[in-house]
């Protein structure tokens, strides 16, 4: 009897509350009308924040490296020595076209050459030069002398390979040439215009000895 009224006890404790839930359902809340004023009224737009552009950044070009020149190599190749100066020429048609046309700056020499009888010296030494002078002989195509030439130019530096024409007054008609030059590097004060060309002729350098011998008494007197 006691278990059974345990039991009992048990069973009116667990199903009183599904009993009592199921007789008493659980009021709904009514909505208020201030409620349903707020839900039906327009809602106001909100404002965006005016969203802020990036400044562009401009790209900078980078400036090519400049290519470096190669270093010219000491001494130059199949130039000659002499007196400490190294001096050569042309040795034929092809390597005097390659050598105009890699200098600009003879662009005025090359122009005169279509006139007059000139030639073309490729000179360097050790130690810069202030300026360059030339001493020559202008000749004709049977050898006969037709005078002397000096020609001054401007330094160079150190081991650097200059080039220079010579120009003589003669017209390339008369098929002469330029011979015997003889190179000398200025290191000092430089006496006379650069460039310049001075031409003596053969036939001024004997005018002074004929006159002499004209003026000669007789031989008896």
């Amino acid at each position: 009897m006691s278990s059974l009224r345990v039991l009992l006890t048990l069973a009116l404790l667990f199903g009183a509350l599904p009993a009592n839930a199921a007789n008493n359902p659980t009021p709904t809340l009514k909505k208020s009308s201030s409620t349903a004023e707020k839900s039906t009224t327009e809602k106001k737009p909100v404002k965006k924040k005016p969203i802020k552009k990036k400044p562009i950044k401009k790209k900078v070009r980078k400036t090519a490296k400049p290519i470096p020149i190669p270093k010219a190599k000491w001494p130059p190749k199949g130039f000659k020595l002499s007196n400490g100066i190294y001096y050569s020429s042309p040795k034929n048609e092809k390597e005097l076209v390659t050598l105009l046309t890699s200098k600009k700056t003879l662009a005025a020499d090359i122009k005169n050459c279509k006139k007059f009888i000139c030639t073309v010296i490729q000179v360097a030494a050790e130690e810069k030069c202030s300026a360059w002078q030339f001493t020559s002989r202008v000749v004709a195509y049977d050898g006969k002398p037709l005078g002397s030439l000096t020609s001054l130019r401007k330094g160079s530096k150190g081991k650097i390979v200059a080039t220079y024409f010579l120009i003589s007054p003669e017209p390339l008609t008369s098929n002469s040439e330029i011979n015997r030059i003889v190179t000398t590097c200025i290191r000092g004060p430089v006496a006379g215009e650069i460039p310049s060309d001075k031409f003596v002729s053969a036939l001024q350098t004997l005018a002074p000895s004929e006159t002499q011998t004209e003026n000669q008494p007789p031989a008896g007197q």
